[in-house]
């Protein structure tokens, strides 16, 4: 036998000790003692894995026969948090720390997180503010800490201001105790295509190899008008779902088609197509899209235009600007064009994982934890005005909350939307919540015409020459965030498009002093507005 065999073959035997309560013999005391270590190194395996109820079940051996251990109590507060159970996260970390104030270096950083996502943010900003003071020299967790502090602070004055928005959860003939999540509805509004992680689904398997859950399957919920009522949700007839990884990302307006993603053996997670039979009415196996919309790297959330010829998608392909990016591809007879990257107005550095385009073609929404939101995924607006994508608006409140918000679907008449959240009344995780926005202008109007204008600035020197190369930024009106950052062109201009009907502030950064200037932008109704303006740099 080889040493690592060796190895392996003692760490097993350790393992699966029994491990008594301190009130049995000294000597099966001292076996549990001993397996305390390799259990707990153990734990922290299966936390990295993602099975967060296997992590949990080794930290309650470990504290079956050690009561006091900190680090086993602090690893399932981590494990609960993960969960999603954030009171149970806040009570054993209170517990860890009243066993060892120093059992974890980030323990401020998870007392900031748990506040935040219960949407405690005055006591969360003061636990991450603690723990950037106490954090010497730079970190990934330091850089976090600052995101989130933003993040509350952005979250304290969305829930000031709440759009004018009804949400209600669908209920018991949607959802589940399991997670329900990318519901897309048809133009007509007959049918709602959903994916959940139910155990019902096709084999009835959990992913031992991955998060420990039930693979997804791609449900149907049908509307009966007459009532005002969901159908009690079913399965997808047809061949797409599977044993493995199978989710809706949007339907074909007309219903004629479903975009699928799958995740197999052979694959790294893939944008399918499925077509409907309408002879009996069932979708067929979905093939998979051709490269160049596929690669061998992650591919996930599609949206098509209403012609057919134009698809916005996710990617996480190298070149892109982030982890997840935005990518556009037109039809070009039986192929697709090569996919140009959104850029750096729509594309952050952190990740970008849902896209809908609308149907006119030129307003697309996405989710984004890079964007300015209020934790987690957020949802977002951008339109494409004179050929530039517009600096995005975030939905607000209650749309987006301080947890995840990243998948919805829009009906035709832009009066309702379906999203996935976690709202306070879910069932268990992520439910399927119906929000009448018909009285939201944001998400209501302006298709027709637009809502997003677009400023031309030209910066000349004391002179009256061109002046290359100048930094402009644009802040909202109040805000110290910069929403627009631009270095003049040959022609000694920037263009920005921007959200209609607000005052924004622009300033030009000199060589030797800066220049401010305060505009505002109003749309007129033909939604093709450009506001030109002129600066001197005297």
């Amino acid at each position: 036998m080889n040493p690592i065999s060796k190895l392996l073959l003692l760490i097993f035997s350790v393992c699966t000790l029994p491990l008594w309560s301190q009130s049995d013999s000294t000597e099966t005391g001292l076996m549990g003692q001993a397996a305390i270590p390799v259990k707990i190194i153990a734990a922290k395996h299966e936390f990295n894995e993602n099975n967060m109820r296997g992590a949990i079940t080794l930290y309650r051996e470990v504290l079956a026969v050690d009561p006091v251990n900190a680090t086993a109590t602090y690893g399932v507060a981590q494990c609960y948090y993960n969960l999603k159970k954030y009171n149970l996260a806040l009570e054993y970390l209170n517990k860890a720390v009243e066993l060892n104030a120093e059992v974890n270096t980030s323990t401020k950083f998870f007392y900031g997180q748990i506040h935040h996502r219960v949407a405690e943010l005055d006591k969360a900003i003061s636990y991450y503010n603690d723990f950037i003071q106490q954090t010497k020299g730079s970190s990934y967790e330091k850089e976090l800490a600052l995101k989130y502090i933003k993040e509350c602070e952005y979250a304290k004055e969305a829930m000031k201001n709440p759009a004018s928005v009804g949400i209600a959860n669908l209920g018991v003939e949607v959802n589940t105790r399991f997670e329900e999540y990318t519901p897309s509805i048809t133009a007509d509004g007959s049918r709602l295509y959903f994916t959940s992680r139910r155990s019902d689904t096709k084999g009835g398997e959990i992913d031992t190899k991955g998060d420990y859950k039930f693979f997804e399957d791609i449900y149907v919920s049908l509307y009966d008008e007459q009532n005002n009522t969901w159908s009690t949700a079913e399965q997808l007839p047809g061949a797409v779902n599977t044993e493995t990884y199978d989710a809706v990302l949007s339907v074909v307006p007309d219903g004629s088609g479903l975009f699928v993603y799958k995740n197999t053996v052979t694959t790294t997670g893939d944008i399918f197509f499925s077509k409907l039979n309408e002879m009996d009415n069932e979708f067929r196996v979905a093939e998979k899209m051709p490269r160049p919309i596929n690669t061998s790297y992650f591919e996930s959330s599609i949206s098509m235009t209403a012609d057919g010829n134009t698809v916005y998608f996710i990617s996480e392909r190298p070149e892109g600007i982030g982890q997840g990016d935005i990518y556009v591809s037109t039809k070009k007879g039986n192929s697709w064009s090569n996919p140009k990257n959104l850029g750096k107005i729509v594309n952050t550095d952190y990740d970008e994982k849902f896209v809908f385009i609308h149907p006119n073609g030129k307003t697309l929404y996405f989710a984004s934890n890079g964007h300015q939101g209020m934790g987690s995924y957020d949802i977002f607006k951008t339109e494409l005005v004179n050929g530039q994508w517009s600096v995005p608006v975030n939905l607000g409140y209650p749309i987006n909350t301080v947890n995840e918000e990243s998948t919805f679907s829009l009906t035709s008449d832009n009066k309702t939307m379906y999203i996935s959240a976690e709202y306070g009344d879910t069932f268990g995780e992520r439910d399927i919540y119906q929000i009448d926005v018909s009285n939201y202008d944001l998400v209501s109007k302006g298709y027709d015409t637009g809502t997003f204008g677009q400023v031309i600035c030209t910066v000349k020197d004391k002179n009256g020459k061109i002046a290359k190369g100048i930094t402009v930024n644009i802040y909202q009106e109040g805000s110290n965030k910069v929403l627009f950052s631009e270095k003049t062109d040959k022609a000694g201009r920037i263009k920005a498009s921007l959200a209609g009907n607000r005052n924004y502030k622009l300033m030009v950064m000199g060589d030797e002093r800066n220049y401010e200037q305060s505009i505002t932008l109003s749309l007129r109704n033909d939604g093709e507005t450009v506001q030109n303006i002129e600066i001197t740099m005297d």
